[in-house]
């Protein structure tokens, strides 16, 4: 047994040398998957592969005299610096014949050209054989039959981002039939070894796809979707090792090495497309992560969420943009412009929902398009956009809005109909709860305008939620007319303190005990302001929390819900909208005119439900 050994080794390293008392191999050796070998691997070695070892495979692991070798072997870096831009990796792939990086030989197939990946195909004796037939050793990434790989794209929608890779195969006439397997490592960590272990990225990416075709013919093959890089970072420079086998690869692991009857090996190395040209920095590549859905429930108007933009790539900006698709479901804010992201960072940016009546569809895009490279070995990563949708959707049978679809505008005075102004007629309103943190009311700021108490409180925390939709845009500065739009709740549990009219038989405020006040009078300083007050001390503001949005035809009132003595389920409320002259709040010189919604002759509208329609 130890003469048998000591042949093996021999005949490893000299080809053709058979020493005395030793007998050369005549069997042709079988075509196998990778098999380990009884011994420990050393510490630079690549874990063994968990296929058991069968007699056969011992032999065509450690043949008993290597034949002249005309195989087909991969380029990847064995024992040599990986390339990784700022770092000194080493490269352990198993690539050289006799590789110190696997406990298997260095990946090579026996009888190349009747199965291969691309046209063309190389045969040498070994990875860095100095008389290789294309006068060029294979070491490092020099084979000149790495053709098989046309595209490999990105979809930039999660991360790791996900990538398809699109290769070329042919089987010549002589082929025989039957399926054949296409198996591709990437070192997804940039460690300069195929990973046997539980790496966060599998770097196994595709294991034993069948490829059918019939001899003869050729086809292009997509794999399905596989996670690279990293969750911040994609592999840039990472080596990839593709392999067109008869024969599946076995076992929980594989560490690229082995030896196989027919195929083809091919090595490339992956790198981000760059600003301008191969030596410019790296383009930046945006994931775009957004959610499916949002479920907004029961009881809840408004609803935060959230969406992340990371960047895979180098250094450089994105924007996101959102685009109603369907419903009336408001999203806060719809476009995010430029956002400069340094390489593997993130932005997580806030949104703000206000649920519509039914379910409502956001479309988005994730990513840019760019167009994959492959020339000389090197695959210049390519990404898709990809077009996706946040649903937001409510609570099932939850009604919304109550709506007052005429133009009921009436005199202060008598209550006689008259013709208005549109921007102070009610239209439809809305109630229920929100929670909301100091970011989200400073994302609202930045996007509405804003109209504060003074001095202004930003609590954030569980709001009360009202939602006032106007026919028309609330003018932002008219220096003809002063106007008010206004809650008035009952937001105590008693009625003795409601308020009852002071003059005449009606008051917009009538049976009820607590109103917000968005005011707007074009000669006062400020000409905008917000103000809390009691029917208790109706001529003093009293301090809140609240703060008032407008946004074209919508105003969006929101009130901290620890300023309400009674449960939110409890409050009742009505929306009043009082429009005046400029200095003649009275109307005693010209007129004014008001909307009430509901209606001063019915019932106050209930917190979170919906009273039966009414105009």
């Amino acid at each position: 047994m130890r003469l048998i050994a000591r042949c093996q080794a021999v005949a490893l390293a000299v080809i053709m040398l058979a020493l005395p008392g030793c007998e050369a191999a005549t069997e042709s050796a079988p075509a196998l998957a990778p098999t380990a070998p009884a011994a420990t691997p050393t510490a630079d070695a690549a874990p063994a592969l968990t296929q058991a070892p069968t007699a056969a495979a011992a032999a065509v692991a450690s043949p008993t005299a290597e034949p002249a070798l005309a195989a087909d072997f991969g380029d990847a870096p064995d024992g040599a610096p990986a390339g990784y831009r700022g770092t000194r990796v080493i490269g352990r792939f198993p690539t050289r014949l006799d590789t110190r990086s696997s406990p298997n030989p260095g990946a090579h197939v026996l009888s190349p050209g009747p199965d291969r990946l691309g046209k063309a195909v190389t045969s040498e004796s070994d990875a860095d054989d100095l008389a290789d037939p294309d006068g060029v050793p294979n070491l490092i990434n020099a084979d000149d039959g790495d053709d098989g790989v046309t595209a490999l794209t990105l979809s930039l929608d999660q991360v790791p981002a996900q990538a398809t890779l699109e290769v070329s195969v042919a089987l010549t006439a002589a082929a025989p039939p039957g399926p054949r397997y296409l198996n591709v490592l990437i070192d997804m960590n940039l460690d300069g070894r195929w990973s046997v272990g539980e790496d966060a990225t599998p770097e196994w990416a595709v294991r034993n796809l069948v490829v059918s075709l019939t001899p003869g013919t050729s086809r292009s093959v997509r794999t399905l979707p596989f996670a690279v890089g990293a969750t911040s970072r994609l592999p840039d420079g990472a080596w990839m090792r593709v392999a067109l086998t008869r024969e599946r690869i076995v076992g929980d692991a594989w560490d690229g090495g082995g030896r196989w009857q027919a195929g083809e090996i091919e090595d490339y190395q992956l790198a981000l497309p760059r600003t301008g040209g191969a030596s410019e920095s790296a383009a930046p590549l945006i994931a775009t992560i957004c959610p499916s859905s949002v479920d907004v429930p029961s009881g809840a108007l408004m609803q935060r969420t959230s969406c992340r933009l990371v960047n895979l790539g180098g250094d450089g900006a994105s924007e996101l943009r959102l685009v109603r698709a369907a419903g009336d479901a408001s999203l806060v804010p719809d476009r995010i412009g430029r956002l400069d992201l340094r390489a593997g960072t993130e932005e997580a940016i806030p949104l703000v929902i206000i649920r519509g009546e039914n379910e409502g569809r956001w479309r988005f895009q994730t990513g840019q398009t760019l167009e994959s490279e492959v020339a000389d070995g090197l695959v210049v990563l390519g990404s898709t956009a990809v077009d996706r949708t946040l649903a937001i959707v409510p609570a099932d049978g939850q009604p919304l809005f109550h709506i007052d679809r005429s133009a009921d505008y009436f005199s202060i005075d008598d209550l006689s109909p008259v013709n208005g102004f549109a921007f102070a007629d009610i239209r439809r309103i809305a109630s229920g709860t929100t929670d909301l943190t100091v970011a989200d009311l400073d994302l609202l700021r930045s996007v509405w305008f804003t109209v504060e108490p003074v001095p202004a409180s930003r609590p954030g925390g569980t709001y009360a939620a009202f939602v006032i939709d106007l026919a028309d845009a609330l003018p932002r500065a008219d220096s003809s007319l002063g106007f008010q739009i206004a809650l008035a709740l009952q937001a105590t549990a008693t009625s003795t303190d409601d308020w009852v009219p002071q003059v005449g038989d009606f008051d917009l405020f009538q049976r009820t005990d607590t109103w917000f006040e968005l005011i707007y009078r074009p000669d006062a300083a400020p000409p905008w302001r917000l103000q809390k007050r009691t029917a208790v001390d109706p001529g003093a503001a009293a301090p809140t929390g609240a703060t008032a949005f407008v946004d074209g035809t919508r105003v969006v009132l929101l009130i901290p819900a620890l300023e309400f003595e009674r449960d939110l389920e409890s409050l009742r409320f009505r929306v009043t909208s009082f429009v005046h002259e400029r200095g003649d709040p009275l109307g005693e010189d010209g007129p004014s005119m008001a909307d009430a919604a509901p209606g001063l002759g019915q019932s106050l509208a209930v917190f979170g439900n919906v009273p039966v329609a009414v105009g």
